[in-house]
């Protein structure tokens, strides 16, 4: 059984009541706690459970029954508990790369914005050395090129550049060919900028 099974069980058995991560290592005896941690929040991303916080902690609550299958989302469309799941998707997916960047970078990574570039990056190093954006996109019907997302890309780029941090990325979420078509078309001005792929796993692939 998969950490991400066990934690949806445990949820499931105390349904309707929630846990904290804490909780949810004590009752599944995952360990160490930071493995709870990225588990929940791919969960979360995945829209497999829900979130609430109360206080100064986070709580998650099964949303499907213990047979839900973990090879294939929920659907979203035409729902209100699809909306849900799609807006905590998208929380759940920068906690995630908040998580295993500032693993990989060995720092923490907060919201924030440089005195020379009037935008607030998804993650900062409190020394302002490594910036960061995390973007989720999906191709136009599936097969399209997004041009007005290209465009998003290439300004995200710029302003990246223009921090002059010695360390810029950006990290994409739900559909890899969006990056990689901007990278095969533009990736020559991508200057400086690390390009990664994130998926629901946590597994983490740069792409340049």
């Amino acid at each position: 059984m998969t950490q991400a099974e066990k934690i949806l069980n445990y949820l499931w058995s105390i349904a309707p009541s929630g846990a904290t991560n804490a909780q949810i290592a004590q009752g599944t005896g995952i360990a160490p706690h930071q493995a709870v941690y990225m588990a929940t929040q791919a969960l979360l991303y995945q829209g497999r459970v829900q979130s609430e916080r109360q206080g100064r902690v986070w709580m998650f609550y099964a949303v499907e029954g213990p047979a839900v299958d973990l090879g294939h989302a929920p659907s979203a469309a035409g729902s209100s508990v699809g909306y849900l799941q799609q807006t905590l998707s998208a929380a759940g997916f920068e906690e995630m790369a908040r998580v295993i960047f500032g693993q990989r970078y060995g720092v923490s990574l907060a919201p924030g914005s440089l005195a020379n570039v009037p935008k607030r990056f998804d993650f900062v190093s409190p020394d302002g050395q490594i910036v960061g954006d995390a973007r989720y996109y999906t191709l136009v019907g599936g097969i399209g090129l997004p041009p007005a997302k290209f465009s998003i890309i290439a300004e995200h780029v710029w302003l990246l550049e223009k921090t002059a941090a010695p360390a810029l990325f950006l990290v994409f979420g739900n559909d890899r060919n969006v990056p990689v078509q901007w990278l095969k078309r533009y990736g020559h001005l991508a200057g400086q900028v690390a390009f990664y792929f994130l998926r629901d796993s946590g597994e983490l692939e740069s792409l340049r």
